[in-house]
């Protein structure tokens, strides 16, 4: 594993007349090199005042350690830190320019970044752990070296100072946030990026995201690697919903518009009510009423022949006779459509449906609505009498399916949430 070097130039760089012994610089290459670590750079830091200690460093590392004085760079921060050596906001932004403009030049997949944090000012010592601890150097070590006048006789010189659990920590509330957020895209982007991933963890997370844009099969997909390591409940779930079955995709379809209202997406939430809403009232005009008639535009004069014929015709002379909220007449015939009032006032001939066809009718408004921000562009910044909306939505869809096992977007995000506690614990 080979190493970049990275350190501002102190005072004590590279011989400290103070203490009468090599710098920090000089003191981490040595350590380095003992360890068998190959050094393919050092870059420098240096201000106007330590000038003279960063030439006087490379000349050092070249003739008593043997390095390559080519592979030793020198670099000027800019005059505003050369200034105002005690600002943190002017030391990070050096550091970090050094990591990314740098570095990364020289940087290998196998390469380590080492973080000498003893030369320099105190903020510029600091800068390499606040760094590291944000995530632009995942693949690097953070390095103290100790003054020898204050060292214990137990106490080794150079020590590496772990930041790998704060930063662990970071990235965990990040991605909590996104998964209480129902972004798992984002979570699975994240954690690919950090130390806590697990093979179980993102496979969930996967699986969200797939489930959550109804492409069921490759959240199927998403779990066989880890098949006997999650819980069987995600394959149950997905099996019903890859075999298309209408209970399932309706119940799915709720608890996803109940995220997207909770997420205050509302145009979002508008535009999946008025889907779900067309399919639980078809599936109950199809499945309960037992009308087997297609809604497609090229199958109407079929589908009112059926409903010609239904209970001896008494269907179609209701319908014939039915008004519409606003007082007009429902078209009637088989030229006209199945439009979505069509079955609507279908569901209205049957006594057994009238508790859930008023349900359904206070829902309808909203899907007015809806029509306003698809074909007109109309924006949306609140629902109104969100709390009616939502108890008639629930009434109707009991009428069709149990909701007793809760919403399984927020079972999932219990799960991967437990395995990220879980990874933090273990690091």
């Amino acid at each position: 594993m080979p190493s970049i070097l990275l350190s501002f130039v102190g005072k004590q760089d590279p011989f400290s007349d103070k203490n009468h012994t090599e710098g920090s610089i000089v003191s981490l290459v040595k350590h380095l090199l003992q360890q068998q670590q190959v050094i393919k750079r050092v870059i420098l830091l240096y201000t106007e005042e330590t000038a003279m200690g960063a030439i006087d460093t490379q000349t050092w590392l070249s003739t008593e350690l043997a390095l390559d004085p080519e592979r030793i760079r020198l670099v000027p921060v800019q005059r505003g830190l050369s200034e105002d050596p005690v600002n943190l906001l002017l030391a990070a932004p050096a550091a970090r320019s050094a990591i990314l403009d740098e570095a990364r030049a020289y940087l290998a997949p196998e390469d380590c970044l080492e973080f000498n944090a003893s030369s320099g000012t105190p903020v510029m010592k600091l800068a390499w752990s606040l760094l590291q601890a944000a995530g632009y150097a995942p693949r690097s070590r953070v390095w103290q070296v100790r003054d020898p006048q204050q060292m214990r006789p137990h106490q080794e010189r150079v020590l590496q100072m772990d930041v790998t659990p704060l930063r662990d920590e970071f990235d965990c509330k990040v991605i909590q946030q996104q998964i209480q957020d129902y972004n798992y895209r984002g979570a699975f982007i994240s954690l690919q990026e950090s130390h806590l991933q697990t093979p179980i963890a993102l496979a969930l997370l996967e699986y969200g995201y797939y489930r959550q844009v109804r492409d069921f099969d490759r959240a199927f997909n998403a779990l066989v690697p880890v098949k006997n390591a999650v819980d069987p409940v995600w394959f149950q779930e997905i099996a019903t919903l890859r075999q298309k079955e209408m209970t399932a995709i309706l119940r799915d379809a709720y608890f996803q518009a109940l995220i997207l209202l909770q997420l205050g997406r509302y145009a979002e939430f508008l535009v999946v009510l008025s889907g779900l809403h067309e399919n639980l009232i078809r599936f109950l005009v199809t499945n309960r009423a037992g009308l087997a008639i297609s809604t497609k535009y090229g199958d109407r004069a079929d589908a009112w022949a059926v409903i010609r014929q239904f209970d001896q015709g008494n269907l179609y002379r209701f319908l014939q006779g039915y008004r519409l909220p606003s007082g007009v007449s429902l078209r009637v015939g088989p030229e006209e459509a199945i439009a979505r009032l069509t079955l609507i006032a279908i569901l209205d001939y049957f006594p057994d449906f009238r508790e859930v066809v008023s349900a359904i009718k206070a829902i309808n408004d909203y899907c007015d609505r809806r029509n306003e921000v698809v074909h007109q562009l109309v924006g949306v910044s609140a629902i109104e009498d969100a709390e009616t909306l939502l108890a008639n939505l629930r009434r109707a869809m009991q009428f069709v399916v149990s909701l007793a096992a809760g919403n399984p977007f927020d079972r999932l995000n219990q799960q991967v949430c437990a395995l990220l506690k879980q990874a933090v614990a273990s690091v």
